[in-house]
């Protein structure tokens, strides 16, 4: 059984593989929310009546019908997509007022940072500095490691580059101030894959809600589940591939120089410890 991971670190507080598993509490969050609802409010963006659903062949075999999911996040949309661990609320990591809603479909606050899913690894160098060297004598090129074992269920934390927008962090008070680092995920789920191809750049993710405590036969959420979750919160669309069994990522943290594994998922952390 798999319990509820705990907190990675001070800059990943209450983080899980979109880092979150919980809704957000305390008086400081209700006020950082309601200043979220407001700013939507006078963005000009506006939710749909009623979110779109495109079910696909869990495979991506028709993978054409996710072009109406992809023209939509292209244009600021919010919408819930599969990985190869547990379904994404996602939108453009580029567009500030899709990433301000999808901060307000999860109810979080404004500064908690979020991971990204990358199509490559050359979107990996473009966001962060890349895995580092290690400073253990005889240890193994980490890229290389990295790069047998990707695309997979592993997130990885890493040094953060310029690149990344600085709403990611403190979009709402208009401040530019930079993540020093950030999670980064490449799956194994072809419809995944080829949304992000579709993309041809990262999105900003953040997972689902789910149990607490997960174990080797719960399944996701159904779509009928997730319509009534977030439906009304200003998703724009839910791609359904059917139910799937739950299992977490693996976190490896590379941002100290040498891996420290953060949490022990589906993805074999053995090589990094």
């Amino acid at each position: 059984m798999l319990k509820r991971p705990l907190p990675f670190s001070s800059r990943f507080k209450s983080c899980s593989p979109s880092f979150d598993f919980a809704k957000p509490r305390g008086a400081l969050t209700v006020v950082a929310y309601q200043k979220l609802q407001k700013r939507l409010k006078y963005s000009g963006t506006k939710k749909r009546d009623s979110p779109l659903v495109l079910t696909v062949e869990p495979d991506g075999s028709d993978a054409w019908r996710l072009d109406e999911a992809i023209d939509l996040l292209k244009n600021g949309a919010v919408g819930v997509i599969p990985t190869d661990t547990l379904p994404a609320i996602v939108c453009d990591l580029h567009n500030k007022d899709a990433v301000l809603r999808l901060y307000t479909v999860k109810e979080m606050d404004a500064k908690k940072p979020l991971s990204c899913l990358v199509p490559n690894l050359s979107a990996v160098t473009q966001y962060t500095t890349g895995f580092p060297t290690s400073n253990t004598p005889g240890a193994p090129n980490w890229f290389n490691v990295v790069r047998r074992l990707v695309p997979g269920p592993y997130t990885f934390v890493l040094p953060a580059t310029k690149n990344l927008p600085s709403q990611c962090i403190d979009f709402m008070s208009g401040k530019t101030i930079h993540r020093k680092s950030v999670g980064i995920r490449l799956p194994a789920d072809p419809v995944c894959q080829a949304i992000l191809d579709g993309m041809g750049g990262a999105l900003l993710c953040t997972s689902v809600h789910v149990p607490e405590v997960l174990s080797a036969d719960t399944e996701v959420p159904d779509v009928g589940s997730i319509l009534e979750a977030y439906g009304n919160k200003g998703i724009d669309f839910v791609v359904d591939v059917g139910r799937r069994v739950v299992v977490e990522s693996s976190v490896v943290d590379f941002t100290g120089g040498d891996p420290v594994v953060l949490r022990h998922g589906q993805g074999d952390v053995r090589v990094f410890e």
